[in-house]
C-alpha cells in the first residue's frame, strides 16, 4: 500500500509567499477552498508557484493535477476535477471536484501571510469582483487578543462587508474556506485558526486515553492534576477553537478552573453524575456566574455513545468538542440533511 504524500497547508508556505512579498518577487498561491464529494480531505491545502514552473506544495495529495498555466493571478477560482482512481491512491475517500482560490501573493497583505506563518488565527475575505480582485485579512494579536484589520478591496462599502464577514467568521472558532454571495458581491472567506489545545485537569486512564486521541487529531494537548499558577496561565489562554476538560471531582479544584473557563469561548466540560454535575452548577452559581455561562457547561462530558472504557469515552469527549465547534448536534449523519463534511 503506498504511502500518501504529506498535504502543504498554507500556514506551511505562508513564510515563501512572505518572502516573496518582501523582496517584490512574482509567486502566486492556490488553495483549496471548497469541495463537491471528495471525503477524507483537509481544508487549507495549498501550493506556491513561482514564475520559473516550480512549486512549493501540492494540493489533494496530488490526486488534483493542475493544468499548464492555471496557477495564474491576481484573483480567480478555479475548478479541478478527481477521479475516483486519483483519489484512492491520494488517500482520499472519493472523487469529486475541489474548487481553488488562485491569488498573487502580493494581493494577500504581508502582514497576513506573516501571522500566518508564525500560528496566529487569521481570517481573509477575498473578493472576486473587478479587474484586480482583493482581500480584506483579520488577525488576531497574539499579545492583546484583538482583531486587527490589513488591507482593503474597492470600495469602502466593500471593504465592510468583507470585514465584517472576516471578523464574523473568526469568531466563529473553527476553521472554514467557503464562498459566499451577498447580493452582488462574491466573497471567498477562509479562517486559520492555530492548533487546537485540549487542556485535561485531572490524571489516569482516561486523561491518558484523551492525550491519544488528541494527538491523532494533531491537537496540542495538557494535563495537571491540579489547577496551580501554571494550570491558571494555560486556562487564560485558551480561545474559541480550544477545549478544557475537568476530570476531578475535587468542587475546589474544579470551580475555580470551571469558572476561569466558562468566562471565555472555548469547550468547556467536566466529567462526573448528574448529581455531581448539580453541585458544581450550585457552587459556580454561588460564585457569581450567570446562568448562560453556566449553559455552556458540557456535564456530563460527551456524547451519548453507550462509552464505558476510557478508550471510548475519550472519543465520545472529542466528538462533542468537534460538534460544540462547528454547530452541530452530533447526530447521525443518516438522519441529517445538511453537508457531510464540515
Amino acid at each position: 500500500m503506498s504511502v500518501p504524500p504529506a498535504r502543504p497547508e498554507l500556514r506551511e508556505l505562508a513564510g515563501e509567499a512572505l518572502q516573496a512579498v518582501e523582496h517584490g518577487h512574482d509567486a502566486v498561491v492556490g488553495r483549496v477552498v471548497s469541495f463537491q464529494g471528495i471525503g477524507g480531505r483537509r481544508a487549507g491545502e495549498a501550493v506556491l508557484a513561482r514564475p520559473d514552473g516550480s512549486l512549493s506544495g501540492h494540493l489533494l495529495g496530488g490526486a488534483a493535477p493542475i493544468p499548464p498555466g492555471a496557477l495564474v493571478g491576481p484573483v480567480r477560482l478555479l475548478e479541478l476535477p478527481v477521479g475516483d482512481e486519483e483519489a484512492v491512491a491520494a488517500g482520499l475517500a472519493c472523487g469529486g471536484v475541489a474548487t481553488v482560490l488562485v491569488t498573487d501573493a502580493d494581493v494577500v497583505p504581508a502582514a497576513a501571510w506573516r501571522a500566518l506563518s508564525e500560528g496566529m488565527a487569521v481570517a481573509m475575505a477575498t473578493t472576486l469582483e473587478g479587474e484586480s480582485g482583493g482581500v480584506v485579512a483579520v488577525v488576531a494579536d497574539r499579545a492583546t487578543g484583538s482583531l486587527v484589520r490589513y488591507g482593503g478591496l474597492a470600495d469602502e462599502a466593500a471593504d465592510e462587508l468583507a470585514e465584517r464577514a472576516a471578523r464574523d467568521a473568526l469568531r466563529g472558532g473553527r476553521e472554514l474556506s467557503e464562498v459566499r454571495t451577498t447580493g452582488s458581491t462574491s466573497l471567498v472567506i477562509e479562517v486559520y485558526l492555530p492548533t487546537t489545545t485540549l487542556f485535561v485537569i485531572g490524571e489516569g486512564g482516561l486523561a491518558e486515553a484523551l492525550v491519544a486521541q488528541g494527538a491523532l487529531l494533531g491537537w496540542r494537548v495538557e494535563t495537571d492534576p491540579s489547577y496551580g499558577e501554571r494550570a491558571r496561565a494555560l486556562v487564560s489562554r485558551l480561545g474559541p477553537s480550544d477545549a478544557l476538560v475537568v476530570l476531578s471531582h475535587d468542587h475546589d479544584l474544579a470551580t475555580p478552573a470551571l469558572a476561569d473557563a466558562l468566562g471565555l469561548r472555548c469547550y468547556v466540560g467536566a466529567l462526573g453524575s448528574r448529581h455531581t454535575q448539580a453541585a458544581r452548577r450550585e457552587r459556580l452559581a454561588r460564585a457569581g456566574l450567570a446562568a448562560e455561562d453556566l449553559d455552556r457547561l458540557h456535564g456530563p462530558a460527551g456524547l451519548d455513545l453507550g462509552s464505558r472504557t476510557p478508550e471510548e469515552t475519550a472519543v465520545a469527549i472529542v466528538a462533542e468538542v468537534l460538534a460544540a465547534r462547528s454547530g452541530r448536534t452530533g447526530a447521525s449523519l443518516r438522519t441529517a440533511s445538511g453537508p457531510i463534511n464540515g
